[in-house]
């Protein structure tokens, strides 16, 4: 059985019978505990340990590091879902289903590629596809009320003149903004795998669309239990809650010249956290030796990822457009004069 993002059941590839993800019942699963690697194998990869699991469908070995709980067997594509990964500490609160296939993964690959228009002309031609990967990734899941105190100096100006002399006018205030910001699911990705900073550019996700954590989901999926943990996290979340607040408040002082914040302060209270795996496809290519990394969210259809810069491109754009606005330049400045 696999999970399938367009009707968000089960469904056997085999008969196309469909089940509701209540119904799952985990069969040819790994019923392994894994056995790590011996240090020094040629099998290490960096500083997780490997481990090897036993298929329960062919007994075939699967070698996975120890935070994967979810692939396929490869040598009779079953999908394996290592259960101990995801009990007890490690078992998710909630999750959000994938909702874009893989089909739609590579579409909005070459439509991002596309809507680049400084990118190498034959970047998406000759670019090729190495690897993409449809993972849950784990997240933890931030809620807290932010009580704010701010004081801000103000001031309004106006100018004006008769006959003799011209006026300036300064007047000053003392503005004060007290009161409280519920903030619920500031999402941070608990992988160490996975690059910040391209987690949050898949940003956002709709939380509520969570459900209820269930291994069905899984079926068909990598899935990662977290390997950063909550207190590692929280102080991410801290930062950006932080830097939403103040801004928050400040937006609400309007009707002066300048505004000027003299002290602010804010407390944390009612702090929850809950943990979550979230959709992600992950495209690795390669173009001109370069290895270049994308994202996909799983749940949205948003792509990120970084591309090449063509100078050429650049040229060919932008000088005509230079030319001509140099030459309107020149016009008008010859008229006048």
């Amino acid at each position: 059985m696999e999970f399938d993002p367009v009707s968000q059941k089960l469904k056997c590839p085999f008969c196309d019978s469909v089940f509701d993800v209540k119904d799952y019942v985990a069969n040819h699963n790994s019923n392994s505990q894994g056995q790590v690697v011996e240090d020094g194998s040629d099998t290490q990869q960096g500083s997780e340990p490997l481990y090897v699991y036993s298929c329960g469908s062919c007994g075939g070995e699967i070698l996975a590091t120890e935070s994967l709980g979810s692939m396929k067997c490869p040598f009779c594509s079953n999908n394996v879902v290592v259960k101990e990964v995801f009990t007890g500490t490690f078992k998710p609160d909630c999750i959000i289903p994938f909702k874009h296939t893989r089909e739609e993964a590579i579409d909005n690959y070459k439509k991002h590629v596309k809507s680049k228009k400084l990118v190498p002309k034959f970047f998406l031609d000759q670019n090729h596809i190495d690897e993409i990967k449809a993972v849950y990734v784990p997240f933890w899941l931030f809620n807290a009320t932010v009580d704010y105190d701010a004081h801000y100096e103000c001031t309004k100006s106006r100018t004006w003149s008769d006959s003799r002399y011209n006026y300036h006018e300064t007047k000053y205030y003392e503005v004060q903004r007290t009161g409280s910001e519920n903030f619920e699911n500031v999402p941070v990705d608990g992988s160490r795998e996975m690059p910040d900073d391209l987690m949050e550019s898949l940003e956002p996700f709709d939380f509520r669309e969570l459900v209820p954590f269930n291994m069905g989901y899984l079926a068909g999926f990598l899935a990662n239990k977290y390997n950063v943990s909550v207190d590692e996290s929280k102080p991410r979340a801290v930062a950006r809650i932080k830097s939403s607040v103040p801004a928050d408040f400040r937006n609400t002082v309007s009707g002066y010249s300048t505004v000027h914040t003299l002290m602010e302060h804010m407390d944390f209270t009612k702090e929850s956290y809950k943990y979550a795996l979230y959709p992600v496809y992950v495209l690795n290519t390669t173009w001109n030796g370069e290895n270049y990394l994308f994202a996909m969210n799983g749940q949205s259809g948003k792509f990120v990822g970084n591309l090449p810069f063509s100078m050429a491109e650049a040229v060919k754009r932008y000088i005509p457009i230079a030319l001509i606005l140099w030459f309107v330049f020149f016009v008008i400045y010859y008229a006048m004069f």
